[in-house]
């Protein structure tokens, strides 16, 4: 964005302000309708980009008012620039303005693993003189402040609760407790939303202050001030304070997040968790699909927030096919808008949707809605779920050719032992891709084909094994334009992921065995396994989604006392949500371990 003086009287300046954007860009035909009301280049709800055109058109007429005036100059493919110009008047400087001689200059820390909150939340920071850096865990900040401790000392750190690997909670005990430090910085703990026990548990750790998201300038500077202010400030606004949160419960329920925005994804999904809810998170209407109707058992969730205008599918359409599943007819749908007319609830409403919730989000009037359809879960499943947040993970990784774990591992933020499932997965569901598609091209069925290369980029591109990823992409490419490579693209890609396969099996195999041997040289531990077997089977009568982590928690407890075909059996149900079928099998472990336990 620039901004350039144009003209100017003796108390008005006009500024012309120009925008440039990277993205789709427009013809002539279409820059030429923009500023009308509800004028879109795309103007169907699986469009990538949102929007009605409404504020354009308003933008126009605030424009205008100011004597000014507004355009656009585009090209279909390159991006656009748009332009406006309005008077301003000019201010007599007088207006008092306080400022924090103390805050000036210091040095600031943010911790968040969102990139986006991390440039928000800096730059704000740089608006008031404070000399900011940002990394993206809390692992990385311990490292960063005892790094500058004796040359250049951090005095603030504005520090995410909700990260994986260490949170925010864990990240602050560290550095508040570190006798190495000669300069402890004061701490604000930046969440969605407070809940009561965080708030007791951050005290106790010495937490000097609060911020909710999003946070804004104003609230920004108030708590600045309450921590670095000099005497003699007055009449400042205090932060948020612990009595002014209203707390939600919303313990145990458990909620499928349908959107494709990463920011509203990690907003929601930080509010719900924040009061106690299990979220599961899907980028658009056909991935919710596919997680609510597979297997024959009823889903794992008790509620669906479910945005409206998503790629690959939008929510009306993914609502019509869910309420043909007789499961789901009536399954609590709620739709997920940017608007909150009257109209866009009732078209929601004849959905066959069951209510409506408006974004940018109202955490009350989220959780309101929320507890019109589901309530808190029983005490002792809570319980039992608690103990899934300090799970081993210490989970050795095999190097093997051709992947990039270090990248994979970011995808899924550093869990090591989903990984390493992945992985696993890859090889066991991806491994005869090559030849699914050779059949599909010989029976002329050129979407098959299309869709089963295109399910092999993807999956290969989460988990880091690029160079299948990118050869899935070119006989993608080459399928759907019908190009006569396609049969050396296919031999290349039948080889390359062939080898890939190979090479994870043998490096699983071999990290597997290595960890047999280890676990039989230990001790079995008959009340770990006991306790695990317990949780995992409290969940699978409970028919809980989050059933696959208790499983990998329960594999570590019985290593080396049950055979590794029982864990894969029990495995296999639960991915398939068969749970009778898993609580079976895990009464057959229950009675190998008992059997381990007394000799």
């Amino acid at each position: 964005m620039t901004v350039a003086l144009e003209d100017q009287s003796a108390d008005r300046l006009k500024l012309k302000f120009s925008v440039r954007d990277s993205g789709i860009g427009m013809t002539p035909e279409q820059s030429a309708r923009l500023f009308q009301a509800f004028s879109q280049a795309d103007t169907s709800t699986t469009r990538k980009y949102g929007g009605t055109g409404l504020g354009l058109s308003i933008s126009k007429r605030l424009v205008e008012m100011m004597e000014g005036n507004i355009w656009v100059e585009s090209q279909a493919g390159t991006g656009s620039t748009f332009y406006f110009t309005a008077w301003f008047g000019v201010g007599s400087g007088e207006k008092h303005k306080h400022f924090i001689p103390d805050l000036a200059g210091i040095r600031a820390l943010v911790v968040d693993d969102n990139a986006q909150a991390r440039e928000i939340l800096t730059e704000a920071l740089r608006v008031f003189a404070l000399r900011a850096d940002s990394v993206s865990s809390g692992e990385e900040a311990v490292r960063e402040i005892a790094a500058a401790d004796s040359q250049d000392p951090y005095r603030l750190v504005l520090m995410d609760w909700h990260m994986p690997g260490m949170d925010g909670l864990e990240t602050s005990h560290i550095i508040k407790r570190n006798d190495r430090l000669q300069h402890i910085p004061k701490i604000v703990m930046v969440t969605a939303f407070g809940r009561e026990d965080i708030r007791t548990k951050a005290e106790e750790i010495g937490i000097d202050s609060y911020l909710l998201k999003p946070v804004n300038s104003s609230l920004l500077y108030d708590t600045l001030v309450d921590m670095f202010g000099v005497a003699g400030l007055e009449d400042h606004r205090s932060h948020i304070k612990k009595d002014d949160a209203h707390v939600h419960d919303a313990t145990g329920i458990r909620v499928l997040l349908v959107e494709d925005n990463e920011m509203n994804q990690q907003v929601a999904t930080e509010l719900l968790q924040s009061a106690g809810a299990i979220v599961t998170v899907a980028n658009h209407g056909g991935e919710a699909v596919k997680i609510l109707t597979e297997g024959d058992q009823a889903p794992p969730f008790d509620v669906v927030f479910m945005d409206l205008q998503m790629p690959e599918m939008d929510g009306f359409t993914a609502t019509q096919l869910l309420r043909r599943d007789p499961r789901l007819q009536k399954f609590p749908i709620i739709a997920m808008t940017a608007h909150a007319l009257v109209e866009e609830r009732q078209r929601c409403l004849d959905a066959s949707m069951n209510d409506h919730v408006s974004k940018p989000i109202d955490p009350d009037n989220l959780f309101s809605t929320l507890m019109r359809w589901a309530k808190p879960r029983p005490e002792h499943i809570v319980k039992s779920q608690t103990t899934l947040v300090k799970a081993p993970d210490e989970v050795i990784l095999p190097e093997i050719a051709g992947i990039n774990i270090a990248d994979g591992l970011k995808r899924v933020a550093g869990n090591r032992r989903l990984y390493r499932d992945l992985l696993g997965q890859f090889a066991d569901k991806q491994g005869d891709a090559a030849v699914q598609i050779s059949a599909a091209l010989k029976s002329g069925d050129e979407k098959l084909a299309e869709r089963i290369a295109h399910t092999v980029k993807g999956v290969a591109g989460n988990i880091g094994i690029t160079e299948v990823q990118a050869t899935a992409q070119k006989l993608e490419k080459a399928i759907r334009e019908g190009h006569n490579s396609i049969p050396a693209l296919l031999d290349e890609f039948a080889t390359l992921l062939g080898t890939q396969v190979h090479a994870i099996e043998q490096a699983l195999q071999a990290s597997a065995s290595a960890k047999s041997e280890e676990a039989q040289q230990s001790p079995f531990n008959g009340r770990a396994a006991s306790a695990a077997i317990a949780r995992l089977r409290a969940l699978l009568e409970a028919s809980d989604g989050d059933t696959e982590e208790a499983c990998r928690t329960l594999q570590d407890a019985v290593a080396g006392a049950v055979e590794k075909t029982q864990l894969d059996a029990l495995n296999a149900s639960i991915n398939d949500f068969d749970f009778e079928a898993a609580l079976i099998k895990l009464d057959e472990i229950a009675e190998c371990c008992s059997r381990n336990g007394d000799k």
